[in-house]
């Protein structure tokens, strides 16, 4: 039978070792896949296991408020984020919610009293919503913390 299959093999003009030397080949690949596959961190039941979720870091922004300007005037946060007002004028400036009815009025967004030049005031939001402030002491110098 050997002799069958190398003379019908002749006769098509394929060479044996051709035949031999691809099975070596895929069986080095094979290996060479298994080999570098086969490590515990690479499998994919470990990369389907549920892990918990990331939990967000809250982070902290700063909004200037300079010659009657709050910048950013529009701000992104999200939930759990804090939101550092710093006043740059020469003036004290008092930081409150904005009660204008297109608002969520902000509980608690009051700086009780002016922010004076060079410092801060601090506010970390914990809901979603679209919430204005503005200077008491100039109601048209206004702001607006969009919170997702």
């Amino acid at each position: 039978m050997n002799f069958w299959i190398r003379d019908s093999l002749s006769k098509r003009g394929h060479n044996p070792a051709v035949f031999w030397i691809l099975i070596v080949v895929l069986m080095l690949l094979s290996a060479g896949a298994v080999q570098i596959l086969g490590s515990k961190e690479n499998l994919s039941s470990n990369i389907l296991t549920p892990t918990p979720e990331a939990t967000k870091q809250p982070r902290l922004y700063t909004v200037s408020y300079k010659g009657g300007v709050f910048s950013p005037t529009n701000l992104r946060i999200h939930a759990g984020d804090t939101v550092r007002f710093k006043n740059e004028s020469f003036f004290g400036i008092r930081i409150v919610s904005d009660p204008h009815p297109t608002h969520n009025q902000i509980p608690g967004l009051d700086s009780v009293g002016d922010v004076p030049q060079g410092s801060y005031f601090s506010y970390t939001f914990s809901e979603k919503g679209i919430f204005g402030y503005h200077n008491e002491n100039r109601p048209e110098e206004a702001g607006t913390i969009i919170v997702r």
